[in-house]
């Protein structure tokens, strides 16, 4: 070891270069010597994680890289022969640095901190989410280990640590509560039965998102004989650790808020749209029975988009089925995605669930449109989505609902195919019935008693705004906005505080075609 330290000394003064040198002692060992220490050894205290440094750097050294150690003896003949070839020596060697990237192998890593040799490795699927709040939690646990100085994440593919891989921090709003975790990646382990070591280790998707991986999995590194016992543990750590089950997940492309429910409306504060009524709760039927129908080959069914107006309730309609089935299945509701495979694989660990798509037709586009925006994230999109809702691929125990206001910008494979979606509902405009339905209910939930006042707006919803294509937002927004006036005003609502909001629905909504 002082041998090869000093030549590298030597080296290093004479070339004004970082200079490593490897090598074997009288007994075999590896030995190193360095002028100055790689990047991934100089932040490391550890000793044992300097020698891991060591070992991986040696074991990925090229045929190039070997140049620095054998040196023929025919070059040596000379001032000018030598200086040629250490001048060739250190341009390749510099071009190593900047191109190679060190990996520390997952056998090399189990034999210095568990010892042994020849490792079994599994990979188990989660998602990143659960996987930042485990690894917040094992540095805090009995028997395990957090290799601090060990920074980079795994690679299933290629069985290695690799230092330069970073992973984004988790956002998560879990009941109100903001968290912000940054993930750590190897640790140690021991099975509290047995005492048996292991080695765990984050490992990070080889798909790349903006030069960085999502977290997909977790690997783990042990002896065969003890396989079922770290198995078992880690897949237990991991349910204990999954913010999801069972709970409401809003998902967008860099947050995650989790709830109990969505919200506090149910199906007894709207005037829901009948069809689509009997439809989801036909749905949460086959969620709380899905045991029975398993009996019997049948499954909870597959999916359901609801279309019409914006306005028409769709997004009402939801609400209060989620609110009804909270508690009984994982509720994913889908706000933005460019990965729609990964959004099932969470589902599929979480099932049953729910996976709801709000304005599918802004997700994907129709293929069979020419005049469609271009963008290869939502050909992307629309192809995965073919994929998992295909029959012979399908997720059980999964069910999708989506929603639309323009069905025609959907793909015809995703909308009219069957077995994608079993049913497809167009919720359109309320009857005249149900219009004054809806004024009345929201005229009671705020307490507007004065028989005039109702009247009149009763009137006005079936003659001045009879001419009009009115969706449920319509009048929930107009009542509102007169509830308003007359909250401020410090009295009970007069039909005149209700006027103002029935001229601006006047001006958006939609005119009634004439009939001859």
């Amino acid at each position: 070891m002082a041998e090869a330290r000093k030549a590298a000394e030597i080296l290093a003064s004479s070339l004004n270069v970082t200079a490593t040198v490897y090598g074997t002692d009288a007994d075999g060992e590896f030995v190193h010597g360095v002028c100055e220490v790689s990047e991934g050894a100089a932040v490391a205290s550890d000793p044992l994680i300097k020698r891991l440094y060591a070992e991986s750097a040696a074991a990925s050294l090229t045929l190039k890289d070997q140049l620095l150690t054998e040196i023929p003896e025919d070059t040596i003949k000379g001032f000018a022969t030598m200086s040629a070839a250490l001048g060739y020596i250190v341009a390749q060697h510099k071009q190593i640095k900047r191109s190679a990237t060190p990996q520390i192998g997952y056998s090399a890593l189990f034999r210095i901190f568990c010892g042994g040799k020849d490792p079994s490795t599994l990979s188990l699927p989660a998602d990143d989410a659960t996987i930042a709040i485990l690894t917040r939690k094992l540095g805090d646990l009995p028997g395990w280990m957090w290799l601090s100085d060990l920074p980079g994440f795994g690679s299933a593919d290629r069985n290695a640590v690799i230092p330069g891989r970073r992973a984004n921090k988790i956002t998560l709003t879990i009941d109100g509560e903001l968290q912000v975790i940054r993930p750590r990646s190897v640790f140690r382990g021991t099975v509290p039965e047995t005492g048996a070591q292991f080695m765990l280790v984050v490992q990070m998707a080889d798909r790349h998102v903006y030069g960085q991986s999502p977290l997909d999995s977790v690997g783990l590194i042990y002896r065969e004989q003890d396989e079922a016992a770290v198995v078992s543990l880690v897949r237990q750590l991991l349910r204990e650790s999954n913010p999801f089950k069972g709970r409401v997940v809003l998902i967008n492309r860099d947050l995650r808020t989790v709830r109990s429910r969505m919200s506090d409306r149910s199906w007894n504060d709207v005037i829901p749209h009948e069809h689509a009524r009997r439809e989801l709760d036909f749905i949460a039927a086959s969620i709380r029975n899905r045991d029975m129908l398993k009996t019997e080959g049948l499954s909870i069914r597959r999916g359901l988009l609801l279309s019409g107006p914006p306005g028409d309730g769709k997004s009402t309609a939801i609400e209060c089925f989620v609110n009804d089935v909270a508690g009984e299945a994982t509720i994913l509701v889908v706000e933005a995605v460019e990965h729609i495979r990964a959004i099932y694989h969470l589902a599929q660990a979480l099932a049953p669930a729910v996976v709801i798509l709000e304005d599918l037709d802004l997700m994907t586009k129709s293929r069979q449109n020419p005049y469609a925006l271009a963008g290869t994230n939502k050909d992307d999109v629309t192809g995965e989505l073919l994929q998992v809702l295909s029959g012979g691929s399908a997720y059980d125990d999964i069910v999708t609902i989506a929603t639309t206001n323009h069905p025609e910008a959907i793909d015809e494979a995703l909308a009219k195919r069957a077995g994608r979606f079993d049913a497809h509902i167009r919720m359109g405009y309320p009857s005249d019935a149900d219009k004054q339905r809806i004024l009345d209910l929201y005229l009671d939930r705020f307490d507007v008693n004065d028989e005039l006042t109702r009247r009149r707006l009763q009137q006005t919803l079936t003659r001045d705004l009879g001419r009009l294509h009115l969706v449920p937002a319509h009048i929930e927004e107009f009542v509102k906005a007169g509830i308003k006036r007359a909250r401020l005003a410090r009295r009970p609502p007069e039909y005149l505080d209700f006027e103002p909001g029935i001229e601006a629905t006047k001006s958006i909504a939609t005119q009634k075609p004439a009939t001859s």
